[in-house]
């Protein structure tokens, strides 16, 4: 038998590996654009991009905007801002949170 088989079916693996990715985001951040609270942060794959450690994106119930949540390197950063700014057609709003302790 395989090592994945020991860890569970495919749906248990998926849904150890989200949570595992959720836990390193912080439990809540603040709407950039109406100041609610978001609770429902989903990490993005960045595998692939240099420098870049956690993302991940909470969109507002109240407002529909899209907050992002994101840390790596200051170069990484930036390409991502930039990527972000491309994608939205307009100027990403920056802000900052406090790591959640392990």
């Amino acid at each position: 038998m395989g090592q994945a088989k020991l860890r569970g079916t495919f749906e248990q693996r998926a849904a150890n590996a989200k949570t595992n990715a959720r836990a390193q985001f912080p439990d809540s951040i603040q709407c950039n654009n109406c100041q609610a609270w978001l609770t429902e942060i989903e990490p993005l794959d960045i595998r692939g991009i240099p420098g870049m450690r956690l993302a991940g994106g909470a969109v507002c119930a109240g407002c529909a905007h899209t907050t992002w949540v994101l840390d790596g390197t200051p170069e990484a950063l930036a390409g991502m801002q930039g990527y972000l700014d491309d994608a939205q057609d307009e100027e990403a709003k920056i802000g900052f949170v406090k790591k959640p302790q392990a």
